[in-house]
């Protein structure tokens, strides 16, 4: 029998109460009810809010995230189920945050426009306190500064209203805590909340035992014998001696499963075999065939209709060396190209790189023919304390042949000129990029001592951002930002050298790589400066499909005096797929009305 059992009935245990309502039958229908009428959508669908009335500030708050807006497929009886299951889930909240006496009654306002509000009078009654907290801590771990930090900051207080939410939630990131600093048998050996429904009070018990703290022992890897040992260890995020965490260990096999080289991954920390308080780690393996052949069809709007083949090779010569040959045919754009990279060093991304490609290109603003080839080197440059941030520095020596027709001039080019880029992005989920940033900034510069056809020193810069501003709406920016110094005409420059705008990425609302400055008689010849800038806003009327509403302003230009503003404005849809965010934009542009009343932008994967 239960300490909550021996006061006569008047006091429950709570601590294990979700845990309980899981097995509950009754719960989980209405929690299925109310899912329904979350993620039901269809053309004719109606979205209700929710409001609630005579609640102290603080619980109001509380209640307005935790019913959010819903959407539902058929009014009358749709309706009638969110109604019912938005009751049951108040219920459970008003129970949580410490309400087992409330009452209310609920009212529906057609707000119009396919809108309805389901209004809650709520009387809340007298709510249960806390009259005592039992809070104690032994172990190894017990006196370090951040456990004694939550300690001192537990978030009830004997005389507070019992709020089980925030109990919960710092169990939980104690505990976290504490495991991913190597207390990876920390537990509660009593973790009790005694309540008594009719006289309002509760009791805290919760006892917590850090126990020995652990380190990384040996690392073994089995499998997957074609790759070198010193290959698979890149992507081992810690080292025999580092604490033990198991966020780490998830982070290795996040970093295996994502160098596309290896399946049936494993990586376990057996903390049953330690010894001497340090954990064996053992990485299972499958190696994937090492050569790939992938053969795609596709659209895109800046390049029209297109058709791709490439070869892999992942484990050239048995060293993890990376092969790929690339065709691609498209209506505007056909190259053909062949990358080889060499990795070195013990962190994931740093390598040798050399490329040679070439490319025919048929554009609005001009038409060239491209042979370029480079080799440099790759750092990876990681940050240990955030998992989801990656960011690389490339330097690579560029050699460029090149005959062009831009503005009906005819001309050709070479260069040799060394770059440096560097590359950062931080989401959380790379295949649904609506919370983080990205950034790739570049410097090139030739001179006609190395046999280049001219002097040029060139910066190019862009970005995006984007942030959830609340659970269906994300507010996302970008911008591209371009200069350059060039000793001579614009027109000893390849167009791949010269700023443009224009195209799904720039300017949607006209042609890619359609606008800048102009000659003479009114053509197109490119800049020598570059800035453009959007903005969007994405509204989710379900869990992956979002509208969005834009607007872009910029151009390329050769200075500030003479800078034609271009302007668009439109509507869209995104669906974060599987295999990533696919965009379908109706952009219309405001100036210029050579431009066509209305483009259809669309693009399959997460792109600048």
């Amino acid at each position: 029998m239960s300490q909550g059992e021996l006061l006569n009935n008047k006091a429950i245990n709570t601590d294990s109460y979700l845990k309980k309502r899981l097995c509950d039958p009754i719960w989980l229908l209405s929690v299925g009810i109310l899912m329904l009428g979350f993620y039901s959508f269809s053309a004719m669908a109606d979205e209700v809010h929710f409001e609630f009335q005579g609640v102290p500030p603080s619980l109001l708050e509380k209640l307005q995230k935790a019913f959010p807006p819903v959407t539902v497929a058929d009014k009358e009886d749709r309706l009638d189920e969110t109604e019912m299951a938005a009751g049951l889930r108040l219920r459970d909240a008003m129970q949580a945050y410490g309400y087992y006496d409330a009452k209310w009654q609920v009212s529906t306002v057609d707000s119009g426009k396919n809108q309805y509000l389901l209004r809650f009078s709520i009387s809340p009654g007298q709510p249960v306190r806390v009259r005592k907290i039992d809070l104690q801590k032994t172990g190894t771990g017990s006196h370090i500064p951040v456990i004694t930090r939550l300690f001192n900051k537990f978030p009830l207080k004997v005389g507070s209203v019992l709020d089980q939410i925030d109990y919960e939630e710092w169990k939980g990131k104690t505990i976290a805590i504490l495991n991913n600093q190597g207390y990876a048998k920390a537990e509660y050996t009593r973790h009790e909340i005694l309540i008594d429904k009719k006289e309002f009070w509760s009791e805290i018990y919760l006892w917590l035992n850090t126990g020995p703290r652990f380190r990384f022992g040996t690392i073994k890897v089995h499998g997957a014998e074609h790759y070198p040992r010193w290959f698979i260890e890149r992507y081992v995020s810690f080292k025999p001696g580092d604490w033990y965490a198991p966020a780490a260990l998830a982070v290795t096999q996040s970093n295996l499963r994502n160098a596309d080289r290896f399946s049936d991954i494993s990586v376990q920390g057996d903390i049953r075999a330690e010894k001497n308080n340090t954990v064996p780690v053992h990485i299972d393996l499958k190696s994937m065939p090492a050569q790939h052949i992938k053969i795609g069809a596709g659209y895109s709007t800046d390049i029209g209709p297109n058709a791709a083949l490439i070869y892999d090779n992942y484990n050239a010569f048995d060293e993890a060396q990376h092969v790929r040959v690339s065709i691609l045919a498209a209506q505007l754009n056909k190259n053909a190209s062949i990358l080889y990279r060499w990795p070195i060093g013990k962190n994931i991304g740093s390598e040798y790189v050399a490329q040679a490609s070439y490319q025919n290109q048929t554009f609005t603003a001009y038409d060239s023919n491209e042979i370029l080839a480079s080799a440099g080197r790759q750092w990876s440059l990681r940050d240990e304390n955030n998992r989801n941030r990656t960011s690389t520095l490339e330097t690579l020596l560029n050699f460029e042949q090149a005959n062009y027709t831009v503005a009906d001039e005819v001309n050709n080019s070479f260069y040799i000129y060394p770059s440096l880029q560097y590359t950062v992005q931080n989401f959380r989920n790379i295949l649904r990029p609506i919370s983080g940033y990205s950034l790739i900034a570049r410097a090139e510069g030739a001179s006609k001592i190395w046999g280049s056809s001219a002097n040029f020193v060139r910066f190019s810069a862009r970005g995006t951002w984007s942030v959830r501003l609340a659970s269906q709406w994300v507010l996302g920016t970008r911008a591209k930002l371009g200069a350059m110094w060039l000793n001579g005409p614009i027109s000893a420059l390849p167009p791949n050298l010269r700023f443009f705008a224009g195209g799904q990425n720039s300017l949607p609302g006209y042609a890619y790589q359609s606008q800048g400055p102009v000659n003479k008689d009114g053509e197109v010849e490119g800049g020598r400066l570059l800035a453009v800038a959007g903005v969007n806003i994405q509204r989710f009327v379900s869990k992956n499909w979002a509208i969005v509403a834009f607007y872009d302003a910029g151009n390329a230009f050769n200075s500030f005096s003479n800078l034609h503003l271009l302007q668009d404005v439109g509507l869209g849809f995104r669906w974060y797929s599987p295999v990533g965010p696919i965009h379908f934009d109706l952009a219309h542009p405001l100036v210029n009305p050579k431009a066509p009343a209305v483009r259809i932008a669309f693009s399959v994967g997460f792109s600048l």
